[in-house]
């Protein structure tokens, strides 16, 4: 594993320097392919494992990101925008929730 996280991050800092623009999780990714293929060789990785859970969540994670953003959006605008909701107060305490909502996430998700 330390092999692994030395390639990935070598990887990354050369290629920040020089400017390109990369993807972390698709480099320890495979430098994790990488050291199995200089371990085991090709038949001891779990290729259909690898191409189900790895390279369709790589597909399927934005799609549902997207349309789990767009639907928000719209929630929120219908709600703090006037669009089924009259009253000022309520409007201001649908934005404050959302608010709320959207930091308590982002702080899970950083931690």
């Amino acid at each position: 594993m330390l092999g692994v996280s030395i390639a990935a991050f070598s990887f990354i800092l050369f290629s920040s320097i020089f400017g390109m623009p990369i993807s972390g999780t698709h480099t320890v990714v495979g430098a994790i392919i990488g050291a199995g293929l200089a371990a085991v060789g090709g038949s001891g990785i779990n290729w259909h494992y690898f191409f189900v859970k790895v390279v369709l969540s790589w597909f399927i994670s934005p799609v549902t990101a997207a349309l789990l953003c767009g639907l928000l959006f719209i929630l929120v605008c219908f709600l703090t925008l006037g669009g089924g909701v009259n009253s000022i107060k309520l409007r201001l305490i649908y934005l404050t929730l959302f608010s709320g909502l959207s930091v308590a996430i982002m702080t899970f998700l950083c931690i």
